[in-house]
């Protein structure tokens, strides 16, 4: 009897020590985490490609009007002059929205594809974080 637990005792030692370098090897570990986390970062990636362009289309579109009519006021009659400003709008609004339309998109796009797969369902995979790569 005594010999039998020992016996068994003995296998079930070799038999964790055999399996002792599997379990220190984290490797397959994470190709099976990163094989499971497939669906989530595809539905990541296609949500921000959903999200992501129309906010960084506005961002864009917002800080272009901005830049473009108090850069264009400047040469009118300074850019603390109301009617300037005003006046400067009229072609400043149509060119913002056509260069937010197209830098938005871009940014949007990029950002779905370089932040939602790594970093799944993330403000910087839909343009909203505040370090987007749009400025």
């Amino acid at each position: 009897m005594r010999r039998k637990k020992l016996a068994a005792a003995l296998s079930l030692c070799l038999m964790l020590a055999g399996l002792s370098p599997v379990l220190a090897a984290e490797e397959p570990l994470d190709k099976v985490v990163n094989g499971s986390l497939m669906v989530t970062r595809v539905g990541g990636v296609g949500t921000g490609l959903v999200v992501g362009p129309p906010v960084a289309t506005l961002r864009e579109t917002y800080s272009s009007y901005v830049s473009m009519t108090s850069s264009c006021a400047e040469h009118v009659g300074g850019k603390d002059c109301g009617p300037s400003c005003l006046l400067v709008s009229l072609v400043t609004l149509p060119a913002s929205i056509v260069v937010g339309t197209g830098k938005g998109v871009y940014y949007g796009c990029k950002n779905a594809f370089t932040h939602g797969f790594n970093e799944p369902f993330s403000p910087a995979s839909f343009s909203i974080s505040k370090d987007y790569e749009g400025k």
